[in-house]
């Protein structure tokens, strides 16, 4: 099986044709963007339900006090 794939493999690296294609600079700048973009959606993800993230590990401290219980004090 192992030599089936590597002949494969190199069958298909030796019949390898140019394509003559051309990338230019605004490529890279595109590439950068989303790469970017994907972090900070991941990070705005995390900070839209990050009380929920941490209710459900047990990391929270139920300690907010509501309107009536502030003015008694």
């Amino acid at each position: 099986m192992k030599k089936k794939i590597l002949l494969t493999f190199i069958l298909f690296t030796f019949s390898v044709q140019p394509a003559f294609a051309y990338l230019d600079p605004g490529t890279g700048s595109s590439i950068l963007s989303i790469i970017i973009g994907f972090f900070v959606a991941i990070g705005v993800l995390i900070k839209t339900f990050w009380y929920k993230i941490k209710s459900f590990f047990g990391l929270s401290k139920n300690t907010k006090k509501t309107d009536t219980e502030k003015n008694l004090e």
